[in-house]
């Protein structure tokens, strides 16, 4: 509160100076004024404060005021469905209200020609423009009314800061908006500087965006408009300049009466209304104490009470001041949250390769020894996606990267590079540092849940403890170099990892029970004994019926357990099945060579199956075996499609199948085995 009253011009420590008696006085006179600004503040206001002589200037020549304004300058002023619209276009309506008359107002479509006409006296101003030198021969300008810094806009990749100086020193095709106040500030302080016009905050932007420039000054309120508008993401603020341009009304300075009416008027604009304007039309505002309505309300009483008592001052320019450090903190917040988006990734919170890139160079700069850092390759990430959908593949990169973030430190950097690459930067860490955060990082993933596989990862470190040029670059290789040993060494374990997590996954959507399975796998190999399978054979047969349907594991649950027939698209994605379950076993040394009968388990001896149509002896022998054992065991236990059969039900059915969807003569063999069970 004290820092409040210390911005209105009055001191509150002056204060304690007076006795009880007339603090207790003043407390009382405040909350007298503010019951009565309460129900006053936002009233019509019904006498402007002008002079008689003002009053008759204005009535006299009412018809002759003549403002122009531009249409493509949001969220400043432009057209909205014909009609002006936006922050200028709102406080000139309010101004109307207060002086009391209709001002003519007039549309340009360039700032250009609108500042040729206010030259030649054709108009008599300009509803928002920027005080200079060269303006201030022909214009006068009331107080500002809009704040609005420059900047400069580049692409994403673009890592190095500018500024005014850098960029007349550099070939870079830079762009400014054609009549705007920076062109005369640039020409004056930095004529070295080239630079093309557009004709519109939005045409500079996406040439920026599209590679057909390299930089763009421009007012930040116009930029973040544009930027927005147009949903481009690939635009960050490289650097705010030090150049503001400060929006105030110009008129001709023939009638300087007209521009002293215009700042009777705007002061006569109430708190609520500027900061309805500012909620309406400067969306990045974020709201705080210093914007609620009854909070200014009770200070504005109690800086008139003490006005009265102390000294007049003038409590339109307190206001004001505040209004200067809301949008300025708006603006510092928005830059914050840019440059966040700028630096990190944006699914997991991680830093960046921009911000990889930034670091590099500091370390060109700066000695961090020891040094120490991780490469990081995540396993599993294209099995996640192809079975179970991306989202679950951002979910385990998500929880990877909370893994990581918890087992480094405060010191450290980790960054996502890639798709499923990260690399810690730890300066000032020992090797054994950085080995036992590697062993942490490892430990936390195993124990992690599967969801639906675990963040399994390859890891690398490496460190360096003495400088010379080329020891980054071998510091890197050297860390990304154990990282694929560690992916090599580790790739069969991680691959029955993730199929174990896999068939856990299609045990528990209570479609496919592990009791089928356990059936089918101790079916499969009674009948290879049987039937005098080699060894090797019997084990792969056993091996495709507990691998089968892995490819089902990444079916949407609903169609798996739908009791009715499924449409012809639920149908087209459970023919998927045979297809997704050959690729996830086909990146597995260990289980590749049972790929081809995953895929042919659901062929027909007479080529009318799926997924490749293939028939007779085109059909692997596994498959063809195991098509007919896994028929048996469904049609001879409960399903929530069909019926349950009985023993020589099922295989009569297998016999009027046979030569259709199953081979004759092992029809004939299992029919043989199976009625002897």
């Amino acid at each position: 509160m004290n820092e409040i009253i210390q911005e209105g011009g009055v001191n509150i420590l002056e204060f304690r100076k007076f006795n009880i008696v007339f603090l207790v006085l003043l407390i009382i006179a405040g909350i007298i004024a503010t019951f009565f600004l309460l129900n006053t503040k936002d009233s019509k206001t019904d006498e402007v404060f002008l002079t008689a002589e003002e009053k008759t200037w204005l009535n006299e020549h009412k018809e002759e005021i003549i403002i122009g304004y531009t249409i493509d300058y949001p969220p400043v002023e432009f057209l909205d469905n014909g009609q002006y619209a936006g922050i200028s276009a709102d406080y000139f309506n309010l101004l109307q209200q207060k002086l009391g008359i209709q001002i003519n107002m007039v549309q340009f479509d360039n700032f250009d020609e609108l500042i040729r006409q206010v030259q030649n006296k054709e108009l008599t101003g300009i509803t928002a423009a920027t005080k200079t030198p060269e303006r201030s021969k022909y214009l006068d300008f009331t107080i500002p009314y809009i704040y609005n810094p420059n900047v400069i806009i580049t692409r994403k990749n673009f890592s190095e800061n500018l500024t005014f100086g850098k960029l007349a020193n550099t070939s870079m095709d830079i762009l400014v908006v054609e009549g705007y106040d920076i062109i005369e500030f640039l020409n004056d302080r930095f004529p070295k500087l080239e630079y093309r016009t557009v004709k519109s905050p939005s045409d500079g932007i996406r040439m920026v965006a599209f590679g057909e420039a390299d930089a763009m000054i421009i007012e930040v309120m116009s930029a973040t408009e544009a930027i927005e508008r147009d949903n481009i993401s690939n635009l960050i603020v490289n650097v705010e300049t030090p150049y503001e341009s400060s929006l105030s009304i110009a008129t001709r300075n023939d009638w300087p009466i007209l521009n002293e009416i215009f700042n009777k008027g705007l002061a006569q604009i109430t708190d609520s209304e500027k900061k309805d304007i500012e909620r309406k039309w400067m969306s990045l505002q974020r709201q705080s104490i210093f914007q609620n309505r009854y909070f200014w309300l009770s200070v504005t009483g109690l800086i008139i009470l003490l006005i009265i008592i102390i000294i007049v001052i003038l409590a339109w320019n307190s206001s004001l001041q505040s209004a200067v450090k809301e949008k300025t903190k708006a603006i510092e917040e928005s830059k914050k949250e840019l440059m966040f988006k700028t630096y990190h990734d944006e699914l997991t919170g991680l830093y960046n390769r921009m911000y990889m890139a930034e670091f590099l160079k500091k370390l060109e700069e700066e000695k961090y020894l020891p040094f120490s850092v991780i490469m990081g390759d995540l396993n599993g990430l294209k099995i996640t996606n192809d079975t179970f959908g991306h989202e679950a593949g951002d979910r385990m990169l998500i929880k990877l990267s909370e893994i990581i973030k918890e087992n480094i430190k405060e010191k450290h950097v980790a960054c996502r590079i890639g798709g499923d690459e990260i690399v810690v930067f730890m300066p000032f860490t020992s090797e054994q540092e950085a080995v036992d955060i590697v062993e942490n990082i490892r430990s936390a993933v195993l124990n992690a849940d599967d969801d639906p596989i675990k963040p399994l990862i390859a890891l690398g470190c490496a460190t360096m403890y003495e400088d010379d040029p080329n020891s980054y670059s071998r510091l890197f290789k050297l860390a990304e170099d154990r990282m694929y040993a560690d992916k090599m060494a580790d790739s069969e374990r991680t691959y029955d990892m993730i199929i174990s997590s896999i068939k856990k996954n299609l045990h528990e959507n209570k479609y496919e029970s592990r009791e089928h399975f356990e059936r089918l796998t101790e079916m499969c190999r009674q009948l290879g004994k049987n039937l005098n399978l080699e060894k090797n054979d019997i084990e792969n047969l056993v091996l495709l019926s507990e691998l089968h349907d892995i490819g089902k594991a990444g079916l949407e649950k609903e169609i798996l357990l739908k009791e009715g027939p499924l449409t012809a698209e639920e149908w087209q994605k459970v023919k998927r099945h045979p297809e997704l379950g050959f690729k996830i076993v086909s990146a597995s040394t260990k289980f590749s060579h049972i790929g081809k009968g995953i895929f042919a388990h659901h062929e027909h001896w007479n080529g009318s199956g799926y997924p490749q149509g293939l028939k007779g002896e085109e059909i692997p022998f596994i498959a063809r075996l195991f098509s007919i054992v896994e028929a048996y065991d469904v049609m001879t236990h409960e399903r929530p499609y069909k019926p349950t059969y009985a023993k020589e039900r099922a295989i009569k059915e297998l016999k009027d199948n046979s030569g259709i969807q199953f081979d004759p003569n092992l029809v004939e063999l299992f029919v043989n085995y199976i009625s002897n069970v």
